[in-house]
């Protein structure tokens, strides 16, 4: 491989990662409230935030189409052992409003009017 296409290939791969970053950065801008419930994490080699041993939104480019989705998916200890469609809540969360939203996150026991701590202590 030459130069320029070895430079091609990782420039596109973090121009990737950042349009990743930047769609959960607007996301969490428009709902502050996930900020609260959720911790940084990463899938697959990509930027993602989990409701801890609840749900995840997963960040995924769309095949096809020059857009990135936010997919709601419940938690699974092992994600080898577990089928990907069967764990996915809704396809893409990034244009929900907070009352779609809100009803979407109970499907996995997320209550964004409470803080992670209040969460857990509910737990118990």
């Amino acid at each position: 491989m030459n130069h320029e296409a070895a430079l091609n290939k990782k420039l596109r791969y973090w121009q990737n990662r950042i349009a990743l970053t930047e769609a959960l950065m607007t996301f969490l801008k428009k709902h502050p409230e996930v900020a609260s419930c959720t911790i940084n994490w990463s899938l697959s080699k990509k930027p993602a935030l989990q409701f801890e041993e609840k749900a995840f939104i997963r960040t995924m480019n769309v095949k096809g189409k020059d857009r990135i989705a936010l997919r709601l998916e419940k938690y699974a200890e092992d994600f080898n052992d577990s089928d990907v469609e069967s764990r996915v809540v809704c396809d893409d969360i990034s244009e929900l409003s907070r009352e779609e939203l809100d009803k979407v996150l109970k499907k996995v026991n997320v209550d964004l009017s409470k803080t992670a701590e209040e969460d857990e202590e509910e737990d118990f």
